[in-house]
């Protein structure tokens, strides 16, 4: 049998699962690509979705984190809401309370904030000095802040510091499904992030707000969005 040489790559190509969505326009091997840590907690992530980074001083600081569309654009049980912990208990002055299992998303030592589905405005909430599970919640202990709109009647939520104002900054885009684990058991994932050089389908993002976009440099062209 005739052996292939130079240098064409051997590719196998399989039928693909469930929920499949085609993300990139132009060819995928032409676009930059680069293995990224991502934090544990946020279950499956699908490709396409927007991250951020954690820039916390300590705890998860430099893992990657669903990007969060804030000033009131989440809605819970959404795609806009991965990134974020929904309130389960009005806030309090240092203690902000969410599921046990969205505790998982946060360490001690990330800084965190809190806005409301209202859009009241982003408060710091501080750095978490302690997480404690509980029969109904988990109970985040973090620095003092104002509580007055931390409230589950406004649609209350938590997110770690990804960025600078508004603290969650799109800088990465998902270039495949992948499970960060939920629970006790979450470990996290390493898995491939695209930086730039391809088009993709601008239905296929998630969470690609406008201003998502503006801090990725891409360009809107009809169906596609063009990263350069």
């Amino acid at each position: 049998m005739k052996e292939l040489g130079g240098s064409i790559p051997h590719m196998v190509r399989n039928g693909e699962g469930p929920g499949y969505k085609r993300l990139y326009y132009s060819r995928r091997e032409q676009a930059l690509i680069k293995d990224k840590t991502i934090a544990p907690g946020y279950g499956v992530l699908r490709a396409g979705t927007i991250m951020a980074q954690n820039i916390s001083a300590a705890g998860n600081t430099g893992l990657m984190v669903p990007y969060v569309p804030v000033f009131g654009n989440v809605v819970f049980g959404s795609d806009s809401a991965v990134g974020s912990a929904p309130m389960l208990a009005n806030g309090a002055t240092g203690f902000l309370y969410v599921s046990n299992a969205d505790a998982l998303k946060f360490v001690v030592g990330d800084d965190v904030y809190y806005q409301n589905t209202a859009g009241d405005g982003l408060v710091d909430c501080g750095t978490i000095t302690a997480i404690t599970e509980g029969p109904l919640y988990a109970t985040i202990a973090c620095g003092a802040y104002t509580a007055t709109n931390a409230t589950v009647a406004k649609g209350g939520y938590v997110f770690v510091k990804a960025g600078a104002a508004p603290f969650s900054v799109a800088k990465y885009i998902l270039d495949k499904d992948v499970d960060t684990g939920t629970g006790a058991n979450a470990q996290g994932a390493l898995a491939p992030v695209v930086l730039s050089n391809c088009i993709l389908y601008k239905a296929s993002l998630i969470n690609a707000t406008a201003e998502a976009l503006t801090a990725l440099g891409g360009i809107e062209d009809g169906p596609h969005i063009i990263f350069k």
